[in-house]
C-alpha cells in the first residue's frame, strides 16, 4: 500500500494533460457523494496530513470523517506500513529562542516533500532539552522547567504539567545527572520517568520513577523501583523501556526492562561476553525493527550489533561492522549512533551526534552515502499522523 501524494501545482487553462487532470480532481473533491463512502476513506487514508487538513474546509461530512478516532487509528496504521520500506526522519535544529522549535521532516528516499513546522510554546523551553522518539507521530519534548506532547503535523501540542523531577532540580543541572521521560502507549499514551535518587530528594530508595497518566493528567508514583543506579536516557521498543545501569564495582553494566502493561521493572540477561568488561560511554541503545538492540564498540574499534530476542530471554548478535575498514572511519570518530533500518535490513541510517553528520550504511557492500541536509541537534524516526488531543 501506498500513499497519494499530494500535488501544489496551480492549474492553468488546461493546455496540457496534467492540468486538465488536476482541475477534474478538484472538481470532484466539492462532490464528496460522487463516490461510495468506503473507496473515498481507502483514498483518504493515504493522503498527507497536510492534505486531509485542507480536505476538512470542503465538506462537512468529509470534516466528521477526518476528525473521527477511528480514521485517524486507519490512517495511522498505513502510515507506519509506508514507514517500513519509505523511511522518514524529524530533524531538530538548535531551537531558534527559548520559545520556539522548528520541526524538519525528512524523507530518505527522497519521494515525498514533508513541509517544515516551526511552533511556539508560550511557557518556554529552559536549560536542557530532550526529543523523545515518536510515538503513534506525537513527540514528547522536554526541558528543565517544561515538558509538551506534540504533533508536528496537525501543529497540536499539550503542555504537560511539571514532575517531581522538574520541581526539585535546578535549570542548570550537570549533563551526568540529566534523564529524560519515556513517551509510550499502553492501552493509553503515558510517560515513563525513572531517575537516581541521589541526591535528589526524597530518596526513599535507589531509583525514583514517576508516571504521568494522561486520563488523569497527573503524575503518581511507582512503590517498586529498581535497586540500581542507572544511566543515560531510555529507550523503548516491544511493549518496554530500557535503561543502562552504572557501572557497578565489578565495571560491569546491566540492562534494566519496564513492562508498560504490568509497570514492572526486572533485570535482562547479560549480552556475554559484551557487557562482562563494557562501559555504558562504548555501548549505546537504540530500537531497530521495533527491538531493543546494542551497538557496542570492540578494543579493535568493530561495531558489534546485539538484539534482544521477542521471547527476552536471551540477546543475538546479529552483525558486526569492521569499523576501520568502512568509510564511516574517515568521516569521523567511532561515536556513530545508528537511528533506522529499511530495505529488508539492507540499509541503515547512522547519526553521528557531534557533528551532526547522517550517513546511510549499505550493510552488503559496506558503502557509505552521506546525507546532504541543514545542520540539526537530534534526529528521530518519524512519520506523521492525525493523532491527537490525547
Amino acid at each position: 500500500m501506498q500513499f497519494i501524494h499530494s500535488r501544489e501545482e496551480e492549474v492553468s487553462d488546461g493546455r496540457d494533460c496534467m492540468h486538465e487532470e488536476i482541475e477534474v480532481n478538484e472538481k470532484r473533491a466539492t462532490a464528496p457523494s460522487s463516490l461510495p463512502n468506503d473507496v473515498v476513506e481507502e483514498i483518504f487514508i493515504r493522503l498527507p496530513v497536510e492534505t486531509l487538513i485542507r480536505f476538512k474546509s470542503l465538506s462537512k461530512q468529509w470534516n466528521l470523517r477526518i476528525k473521527s478516532h477511528s480514521f485517524a487509528e486507519k490512517h495511522l496504521k498505513i502510515a507506519e506500513s509506508y514507514q517500513l520500506n519509505h523511511p522518514s526522519l524529524m530533524l531538530f535544529p538548535s531551537p531558534i529562542t527559548t520559545t520556539e522549535i522548528e520541526f524538519h521532516p525528512f524523507c530518505l528516499e527522497g519521494r515525498r516533500p514533508l513541509s517544515h513546522t516551526q511552533l511556539s510554546f508560550p511557557l518556554g523551553l529552559l536549560g536542557w532539552i530532550h526529543y523523545s522518539r515518536s510515538c503513534d507521530g506525537l513527540f514528547c519534548i522536554q526541558s528543565s522547567k517544561s515538558s509538551y506532547v506534540v504533533n508536528p503535523a496537525t501543529r497540536w501540542f499539550k503542555y504537560i504539567p511539571l514532575s517531581r523531577f522538574q520541581i526539585l532540580n535546578p535549570t542548570n543541572l550537570p549533563a551526568k545527572l540529566i534523564t529524560a521521560a519515556a513517551f509510550v502507549k499502553a492501552v493509553d499514551y503515558k510517560l515513563v520517568w525513572l531517575y537516581n535518587s541521589f541526591p535528589f530528594p526524597p530518596n526513599k530508595g535507589v531509583t525514583t520513577c514517576e508516571v504521568f497518566d494522561f486520563r488523569t493528567n497527573a503524575w503518581r508514583y511507582l512503590t517498586c523501583t529498581p535497586s540500581y543506579r542507572i544511566h543515560g536516557v531510555p529507550e523503548s521498543a516491544n511493549g518496554s523501556v530500557y535503561w543502562f545501569t552504572e557501572l557497578n564495582n565489578n565495571y560491569k553494566i546491566d540492562v534494566i526492562a519496564f513492562d508498560i502493561h504490568t509497570e514492572k521493572f526486572r533485570l535482562l540477561p547479560k549480552i556475554h561476553p559484551v557487557t562482562s568488561s563494557s562501559v555504558p560511554y562504548h555501548s549505546s541503545m537504540c530500537t531497530l525493527d521495533n527491538r531493543l538492540s546494542i551497538l557496542t564498540t570492540t578494543s579493535l574499534q568493530d561495531k558489534e550489533f546485539w538484539r534482544l530476542k521477542s521471547s527476552e530471554d536471551m540477546w543475538e548478535k546479529i552483525f558486526t561492522i569492521d569499523y576501520l575498514s568502512t568509510p564511516l572511519s574517515w568521516i569521523g570518530d567511532e561515536s556513530w549512533l545508528p537511528v533506522t533500518m529499511w530495505k529488508k535490513k539492507k540499509k541503515m541510517l547512522l547519526s553521528h551526534p557531534c557533528s551532526g553528520n547522517l550517513v546511510i550504511l549499505n550493510l552488503q557492500t559496506r558503502s557509505v552515502r552521506i546525507i546532504d541536509i541543514h545542520s540539526h541537534k537530534f534526529c528521530r524516526p518519524y512519520f506523521e499522523s492525525l493523532i491527537s488531543n490525547i
